[in-house]
């Protein structure tokens, strides 16, 4: 028939089928292969990005590590000038302030079980003159520390930034980064320094509203257990943004929500990697309380060469975590930076890691 066919399916009466819906029929049906193609590999893409969010953080990880095989020189000076020194320093400031702090708790704890309030003052007022003799002890320690990490993070990451660019860093050209963006970095770290100041206030806080609560055995563990996940991440932000502070020209809150904004897409892995920085400088801290505990490291009858050479390791071990800290997250910077174009409108850098 002219303008139609005749169609017989399996003995059924005959159908009247236009040729124009014949047509739109066969487009259908390539629609819905095209759909699912679309379908397979919106999976395939959706497979792949969960892949590359687990193996993210080891990729840059192994990234860190070829940066400090490639440049042993270069960073085994700024470990030799900046990072032994200040791990030394807050060794020697966790071993002075130490007895200090035991005083303290020991007179608390006296202060608490007084039968009367006149020898619980007394307890307190001599517990107040102890807690000044700490705060004197941390500010004496406090200026020189700061002055060497602010140096450590400023050499260790602009060398780091030279060789993901695949430029050979220097020592004299560590120096010069340290001459020329000191003002930025410091503006940049007091910022962090306020930010988790309040945090830490505030996480306290709500431990102590937690506690306070009547049949909550477990409320307490698990805002300690939020909160310690919220300061991994946020540690991964305000170190991103000390890194943002010395690489770009920006300066404080600036450089802290540039951080921010670069770990778009990358949260998950900034998370896994600050969470292992932190369990790194944990597990030496914990090591090191135990050797103040078992015993004296200012009595002179109490050295032992053995315990000596493990202080010392730990001391030199701590200043290694340091180093690696400013290059993996420098590292994770450049691979951030890499994804994302730079928020000025300019050209996205061409960074290989």
């Amino acid at each position: 028939m002219k303008g139609g066919q005749i169609c017989e399916i399996n003995n059924k009466p005959p159908v009247f089928r236009s040729t124009s819906c014949s047509l739109i029929d066969t487009k259908d049906r390539g629609g819905g292969g095209m759909g699912s193609e679309r379908g397979r590999e919106m999976r395939e893409k959706d497979e792949s990005s969960q892949y590359s969010c687990f193996f993210s953080p080891l990729k840059t990880l192994s990234a860190s590590f070829k940066v400090l095989l490639r440049n042993p020189k270069v960073f085994a000076s700024i470990f030799a000038l900046t990072s032994l020194p200040l791990s030394l320093l807050l060794f020697s400031q966790s071993f002075s302030s130490h007895p200090i702090k035991t005083q303290i708790y020991h007179l608390e704890a006296v202060a608490a079980l007084s039968p009367t309030r006149f020898e619980a003052r007394h307890v307190w007022k001599e517990s107040r003159a102890y807690a000044i003799s700490l705060v004197r002890l941390n500010a004496l320690f406090f200026f020189p520390c700061y002055a060497l990490s602010l140096l450590a993070a400023i050499a260790a990451v602009h060398s780091t930034g030279l060789s993901c660019n695949g430029k050979r860093p220097t020592l004299e050209a560590a120096l010069t980064a340290v001459r020329t963006t000191w003002k930025r970095a410091s503006v940049t770290t007091i910022c962090v320094y306020a930010v988790m100041v309040v945090y830490m206030l505030l996480q306290r806080a709500l431990v102590a509203a937690a506690l306070g609560r009547p049949g909550m055995d477990l409320g307490p563990v698990a805002v300690a257990l939020v909160g310690l996940g919220m300061e991994v991440y946020l540690m991964a932000v305000l170190s991103l943004g000390t890194v943002v502070s010395v690489m770009e020209e920006r300066w404080g809150w600036d450089a802290i929500g540039s951080g921010w904004g670069l770990m778009e897409g990358k949260r998950f892995s900034g998370w896994v990697l600050s969470g292992i920085l932190v369990l790194g400088s944990g597990c030496i801290g914990w090591e090191m309380e135990e050797m103040m505990d078992g015993g004296d490291w200012w009595s002179v009858g109490g050295w032992r060469v053995m315990g000596f050479g493990n202080k010392v390791l730990l001391m030199c071990l701590f200043g290694v975590v340091v180093l690696w800290s400013y290059v993996l997250n420098t590292v994770f910077y450049c691979e951030c930076r890499r994804r994302q174009p730079v928020f000025s409108g300019e050209p996205e850098s061409e960074i290989e890691v």
